[in-house]
């Protein structure tokens, strides 16, 4: 930045450049205007190595004639090593030859040039260099020196790379996700018939039910691995959400169509042949259902027989009972009125599979806007300082003899007018109930999730402006969490959230890694919050290396971008411990609180302040130990402080079975050079721990989710809705 404005100062006439043979830098700076004086070269070093960007001088031949300290911090040289030296001595094998040559190309015509480039330290290890080199010039405009700036972007491009990979993958199974397949649907078919199809698996809501969510996230990625092994190389395999997944089939010949389909699906059905191991000695059984449709030529027809293979689903799973083969195909000339039984797979995920008859259908619908309505409110604390942040507010819908209906069972049943009705009435009773804190003295903010489809309605803004008048809220009280969805007019929805935001409300952008966002669209839509997505944190004791990678980078970008980062899905004490360890500011989930009835979260807030959700000792669970150390060992650091007040000494000294890791630890602080591959395994042997059976672990407490049947009574339980279904 210093050496940008001397670059500018010298064009514009503020300044003069000398330079002086005989000294082995830049020489003296006179400044003309408004007082003529002298900098030194001593001076003006002091000044350049206060900057954290690397900084070289070179003369007009490119030789180097001074670094700065930083230089020597992001390349290894030194200021002695590289005075004399063309800068040359960074690029390597890796080196983008073109880049190379463009720098050459702009600097001989005497200007600026900026660019990444892969470069090498001295010990050999890579690094992308933000390179800036600008020329400065005497007074008669010659050049006589050139001055780069250099900036390690290596954890930049890392996190571009792997929210490209997000982007168009589903976090769970790795697999291709919604988006990464329309964008292959898209594209042109290749020579022969393709035929896509969508799998569900049959008894996977049971078995979610009753082993919980993580072991469902395993058995879904086990069946993943699976299918993409039974998956010919020429096909297209891919997540949708929930068990649901498509393949691609290509290549089908015109005249052994059903016979080609019947091998495929031959194959893919040896996945489901053998049970799945979900824990020590239990093992279970799951089946499969398959619907397929041809796709006509064109760009457009897989989008069309995407829908077509959906309906065939429906039919094949309604018939699952007495049927002779579990896939079928369309029928290619569908009876009139076929298309009234195929549902839409616009969404980047099919809710909860809703079995509800069209009597009790009508009966809540009529019951959530005939009193049945009632919003519960989930807390969302600070993790550092576990004071309260804001509340959630969620639905509920109360039946007449007190027994309450998960949101992911009624939501569906809604049409879009209902659910802009919905939208309505839970800001009143929200919003009405913030007065009542307010008048007592007890000001908090609350959420409130928003349809996509609703934040598109022309009259969004005005009805959220109209419930804001009508209960005397202050509109950053407010919060709107969007849903994670595919934005088919990414500029409506801009637009949309921007006449929010002029009120002076806040904008979320609710389950982050579900499926859709893409860079360009967190960057492009200006939300004021981001909600990590529940399934990408319960990945943590499957993979807690890239899932900790993956937190790291969301912090740096919420950071840079300055959204406020919360972890949803917070459900128990190891989880909650890694992610505040981690620095992910907010955090919300069962361990910190279940949703509550309006009247409980006074209570709450008040019991909270004591010391149930303190961290009086930094560490005490496997995950926050491994959370913690991971942070030194993939930065190459050693702990701070001494052995003594390591948090991680107490911690290992309640564990007495873990001398192993307590003397690995003690190794990282006997010495500035501890020996070779101790940090690594002590790495490794901590992950084991987390990955490992979690109720074996000393105070750290296992959360199995209950079984919740259809109906609950009210005050037994606060639901939770179906992910992605918390309006």
């Amino acid at each position: 930045m210093h050496l940008e404005y001397l670059r500018d100062a010298v064009q514009e006439g503020w300044a003069t450049a000398r330079v002086e043979t005989d000294a082995p830098s830049l020489g003296m700076l006179e400044r003309a205007k408004p007082h003529k004086a002298l900098v030194s070269a001593e001076l003006l070093g002091q000044a350049l190595d206060t900057v954290s960007d690397g900084s070289l001088i070179t003369d007009a031949g490119q030789n180097v004639v001074y670094a700065n300290k930083a230089f020597e911090s992001v390349t290894g040289y030194s200021t002695a090593e590289m005075l004399g030296r063309n800068c040359r001595v960074l690029q390597g094998p890796g080196s983008d030859p073109e880049t190379i040559a463009m720098m050459r190309t702009v600097l001989g015509r005497g200007e600026t040039f900026r660019c990444e480039i892969l470069n090498y330290r001295k010990n050999g290890t890579p690094f992308w260099n933000g390179l800036t080199v600008s020329p400065l010039r005497d007074a008669a405009g010659v050049i006589t020196h050139f001055v780069s700036v250099q900036r390690d972007v290596t954890a930049q491009r890392t996190m571009q790379d792997q929210l490209r990979f997000l982007a168009l993958h589903d976090p769970v199974t790795g697999l291709p996700n919604r988006t990464a397949l329309d964008q292959y649907l898209f594209r042109s078919t290749g020579p022969g018939i393709t035929a896509v199809g969508i799998i569900d698996l049959d008894d996977f809501k049971e078995i979610n039910d009753a082993y919980g969510h993580e072991t469902g996230d395993a058995l879904l990625t086990d069946f993943a691995r699976r299918l993409q092994r039974r998956t010919r190389d020429q096909d297209f395999l891919a997540r949708v959400g929930g068990d649901e997944f498509v393949v691609v089939i290509t290549g089908l010949s015109s005249g052994n169509t059903n016979e080609d389909l019947s091998h495929v699906a031959e194959a893919l059905h040896d996945a489901v042949d053998t049970g799945f191991t979900i824990g020590p000695g239990v093992r279970v059984r799951v089946r499969m259902s398959m619907g397929l449709a041809l796709c006509p030529p064109g760009k457009s027809g897989c989008e069309g027989a995407l829908r077509r293979a959906d309906a065939v689903l429906y039919r094949q799973k309604s018939r699952k009972v007495g049927r002779d083969k579990w896939w079928d195909v369309e029928n290619l000339t569908p009876h009139p009125g076929m298309e009234k039984t195929m549902r839409a797979l616009s969404a980047p995920a099919r809710a909860e599979t809703t079995s509800v008859s069209p009597a009790l259908a009508s009966e809540y619908r009529n019951r959530l806007f005939d009193g049945g309505l009632r919003m519960y409110f989930q807390p969302i604390i600070n993790l550092q300082s576990n004071q309260l942040h804001c509340l959630e507010a969620l639905t509920r819908l109360v039946l007449k003899d007190g027994s309450i209906v998960p949101a992911g069972r009624f939501l569906p049943l809604l049409s879009a007018e209902e659910t802009n009705a919905l939208l309505r009435a839970g800001l009143d009773e929200a919003l009405s109930q913030l007065n009542v804190w307010d008048t007592v003295g007890s000001p908090v903010g609350v959420s409130v999730n928003l349809s996509p489809s609703t934040l598109i309605n022309p009259d969004c803004s005005r009805w959220v402006a109209a419930a804001l008048d009508r209960h005397s809220i202050a509109p950053e009280q407010l919060t709107l969490e969007l849903l994670e969805t595919h934005a088919a007019d990414e500029e409506t929805h801009r637009q949309a959230i921007q006449q929010l935001l002029d009120l002076g409300v806040g904008m979320s952008l609710d389950d982050l890694g579900s499926g859709h966002s893409t860079l360009k669209r967190l960057t492009a839509l200006p939300f004021n919050t981001v909600k990590i997505d529940r399934q990408l944190l319960h990945q943590f004791t499957s993979s807690p290396l890239k899932t900790m990678a993956f937190l790291t980078t969301m912090i740096q970008m919420g950071q840079d971008m300055g959204w406020a980062m919360v972890a949803e899905g917070l459900e128990d004490a190891a989880l909650t411990e890694a992610v505040r360890i981690l620095g992910i500011p907010y955090g919300q989930g069962f361990h910190i609180a279940r949703p509550m009835p309006p009247e409980q979260v006074l209570p709450w807030i008040a019991k909270a302040q004591q010391s149930k959700y303190a961290h009086h000792d930094l560490i005490t669970t496997f995950a926050g130990a491994l959370a913690y150390h991971w942070q030194f060992t993939r930065l190459e650091a050693p702990h701070s402080g001494t052995l003594a007040t390591c948090p991680l000494t107490a911690f290992l000294g309640k564990h007495p079975t873990e001398e192993t890791a307590a003397e690995l630890h003690r190794q990282l602080h006997s010495c500035p050079n501890p020996p070779s591959g101790v940090p690594e395994e002590l790495l490794q042997r901590l992950v084991s721990k987390v990955t490992a059976n979690q109720q074996d672990e000393p105070g750290v407490p296992f959360r199995r989710p209950a079984l919740l049947g259809p109906t609950q009574r009210i005050d037994e339980v606060g639901m939770s809705p179906h992910p992605g279904q918390s309006l």
